[in-house]
């Protein structure tokens, strides 16, 4: 009897760890980032969907940013989740980047999670096929028209910095030869730059002018390279360049054109006697 009770006990404790563990990949939602960049314009937009219907947009063009956020019907991202998962570009382990050489169209680079892994993809959006092209097009339109973001102050943006780039960027702050990187444990107690750096490019909202604040007391303590709105993180995990990006700007109003040289003034209005 009192090893059928142990047994028990031993079997509550273990679902009780499983349950309340709170970093599992189970308990994350599902979610896939990606930009779309026109080659002929520069303009560009980013689209971000999880499988519970959240949607972000942000649309920016040389004159205005535009951000909406909301709820989109579920099923059009599952829709959407399935030809993502079901995709041979993405789903391929040898090229992550499809040639474009004379391709004058637009220019998808998508973030998801492919069993398990988080993958970073970079191709032609028409090399994507027909039922991919739908389904992405059927979630864009759904959240093109949800309303317009004004609670967020900014997004926090984390891209990994590799390559010709990383040696560049450990030129300009070696000390000594060597570059101190930051631990894991300080920059989690940086909830929205932890949450970029674990998953690059995707936009990381900062809701609140504490965060804000946090953020830029973190850059400023720990003398990052770079500005307020523009820095690097060299870190354990690998080195990343950081950007602020706002959530909303208006096109400026234009200026009334000068008048033309030898026009004549409108003549003022007399005054009418009785």
């Amino acid at each position: 009897m009192k090893k059928l009770l142990l047994l028990a006990a031993l079997a509550a404790s273990a679902a009780a760890l499983t349950a309340f563990r709170p970093y599992s990949q189970g308990a994350r939602t599902k979610a896939a980032w990606m930009t779309v960049s026109a080659i002929k314009t520069g303009q560009e937009y980013y689209l971000e969907v999880a499988q519970d219907g959240r949607a972000i947009l942000r649309e920016e063009t040389s004159k205005s940013v535009v951000t909406r956020r909301g709820t989109i019907k579920t099923q059009l991202v599952k829709d959407f989740f399935r030809e993502i998962e079901n995709s041979e570009i993405i789903n391929s382990q040898n090229v992550k980047q499809s040639k474009m050489v004379f391709y004058r169209g637009d220019i998808l680079k998508i973030s998801a999670y492919i069993s398990g892994e988080l993958t970073r993809t970079e191709a032609p959006l028409n090399n994507f096929g027909e039922a991919f092209s739908y389904a992405f097009n059927e979630v864009k339109k759904a959240v093109a028209v949800l309303p317009q973001e004004k609670k967020v102050l900014s997004f926090l943006r984390a891209e990994t910095v590799e390559g010709e780039a990383l040696d560049a960027f450990r030129g300009k702050v070696e000390v000594g030869g060597e570059v101190k990187n930051i631990e894991t444990e300080d920059l989690q107690t940086i909830k929205p730059l932890m949450a970029a750096v674990k998953e690059p490019h995707r936009l990381i909202p900062i809701e609140t002018a504490v965060q804000l604040k946090e953020l830029q007391d973190f850059i400023s303590s720990r003398r990052l390279y770079g500005l307020r709105t523009l820095f690097y993180v060299p870190s354990t995990r690998g080195t990343f360049k950081c950007q602020l990006l706002e959530t909303d700007r208006k096109e400026a109003p234009r200026a009334a054109p000068a008048p033309k040289k030898g026009a004549r003034k409108p003549a003022a209005a007399g005054k009418t006697g009785r």
